[in-house]
């Protein structure tokens, strides 16, 4: 099995040091390494023995949530009003958002402020407000920390440093992400300018060894004594003259030596080739549904626990609608989603804000189970999405977003006339995010899409179902 991470070495010193790569690049994997939940298969790691891993997932209640809830002094009270925890969070963990998870899960974290942090994806599941508070939060800490994020605000103002993970080896470069990034593109245009001189000076010589081939061609075709005249005796000696004088031996020795240099160049151009630059981009399957409507629910209302609920109108979805549901952590926006589900008999591809990983476990071997040419199809996509699928072979789970990726570039294939997506753009690294939006953007059905993402939603719908809060409960606000 090849090893995830290879030739890593770095130094993290106090301050943030953000991890950013493509999804399967080994982000998680380097984490747990760094705070001791994974040992390596070669080579060491030295780090503080009070070291910390705030993971990706929220299934679980944060295993020192006690040490905060429970401290008893103004500091710890102080930490829980800036991250908005309520007192009773520990004890409705099923029925808190994601978002609300996270925060909870980062603010026990902090609280222990051990010497080094290592922190997965903190800004994934929250809303601009949210995400303000973590970010406010995260600052406070003065240890060492590791950031793993896609959130490129978040990692240009908190990181001096950041690691770039490309084919399971890190380059490291000062400065916040966007900074890096320049830096990698400024590098990759000089790779493209070298090979482009490369292919040029190649196909020079190349046409040139062509040229001096069919020279010598030529003369060797010239000192043949095969059709000549018996009692031509002075071609046949011009002939054997020309023979002793070496000039065609010359031309042969030239053109060997330009083939050599043709072959060399050929060989500079692979060498200088980029292995990072793959086919990118799919394109999303579906017709657009006949019919008025897709979907027709009409008003009512959905408990949300803990007393609370959502009241909404009647709701519809019409074959050409792009609709963008929005709303602030917790107030109900993953419960409509589900409790439309059930109301809708078109065919769909649905994503889900977060899976068990028994879930991601179960899609990983349904794939690997299809018929091979259709696997290979499945992963042909994935791959186009911007993931390895060799990652997958050695995954006994994929990480969240590879698992995204499959699940789109499975669902496609089945011609859906409507896609939901929860969150979509959660665990996916910038370039996956690019794909994915061109690919929705492309598609010919309906959508629906639950995103905090205002740029990704504002390029992709069209209509705006607005949750928003009253009191303990909440009203979606549907618009025509």
């Amino acid at each position: 099995m090849n090893p995830a991470l290879w030739d890593v070495n770095f130094e993290a010193v106090p301050g943030w040091t953000g991890i950013t790569g493509e999804n399967g690049a080994g982000k998680t994997t380097l984490l747990l390494l760094a705070a001791g939940l994974l040992p390596p298969g070669a080579g060491s790691v030295r780090r503080p023995e009070d070291s910390l891993y705030c993971p990706q997932r929220t299934d679980d209640v944060p295993e020192f949530w006690e040490d905060l809830f429970f401290a008893g002094d103004n500091a710890a009270g102080r930490l829980m009003d800036r991250m908005e925890i309520g007192s009773d969070w520990p004890y409705r963990w099923e029925t808190l958002s994601h978002g609300e998870r996270k925060r909870f899960q980062l603010a026990a974290a902090l609280w222990r402020n051990p010497a080094m942090l290592a922190v997965d994806e903190p800004t994934n599941h929250l809303d601009a407000e949210a995400g303000a508070l973590v970010w406010e939060a995260l600052k406070t800490y003065r240890g060492i920390g590791l950031l793993v994020s896609h959130d490129r605000a978040l990692l240009d103002s908190l990181c001096g440093n950041c690691l770039f993970l490309r084919e399971g080896t890190v380059t490291i470069r000062p400065g916040g992400v966007s900074r890096g990034l320049a830096e990698e593109e400024r590098e990759r245009a000089e790779q493209r300018g070298v090979r482009k001189k490369l292919h040029i000076e190649g196909d020079r010589l190349t046409a040139e060894a062509g040229r001096r081939r069919h020279t010598v061609e030529g003369s060797q075709n010239r000192l043949s004594k095969q059709r000549l005249d018996p009692k031509d005796r002075d071609r046949r000696g011009k002939i054997n003259l020309a023979r002793l004088s070496g000039k065609d031996a010359i031309g042969a020795n030239l053109y060997k030596q330009m083939k050599d240099r043709a072959e060399k160049a050929k060989e500079a151009l692979e060498e200088a080739a980029n292995p990072h630059e793959r086919k990118r981009g799919i394109t999303l399957k579906g017709e657009r549904a006949r019919g008025d409507r897709l979907f027709f629910l009409e008003a009512g209302n959905i408990p949300l626990g803990e007393g609370r609920r959502l009241s909404f109108p009647e709701l519809t979805i019409r074959p050409e609608d792009r609709i963008a549901l929005t709303g602030p952590n917790g107030s109900g926006k993953s419960t409509l989603i589900r409790y439309a589900l059930s109301h809708i008999s078109a065919p769909r591809l649905y994503v889900p804000q977060e899976l068990t990983p028994t879930e991601s476990r179960d899609i990983l071997d349904e794939v690997f189970r299809e018929e091979e040419k259709l696997r290979g199809e499945i992963l042909s996509r994935f791959s186009r999405l911007g993931s390895d699928p060799r990652v997958l072979f050695r995954s006994a789970l994929p990480s969240p977003g590879e698992i995204r990726k499959l699940m789109i570039a499975r669902g496609i294939f089945y011609d859906p006339a409507l896609i939901i997506m929860d969150e979509p753009t959660n665990h996916l690294d910038p370039v996956s995010v690019e794909l994915l939006e061109a690919a929705l953007a492309g598609y010919s059905g309906a959508l629906l899409l639950v995103s905090h993402d205002g740029l990704f939603l504002s390029r992709l719908t069209n209509r705006e179902w607005l949750i928003t809060r009253q009191g303990k409960d909440s009203a979606l606000l549907a618009e025509g």
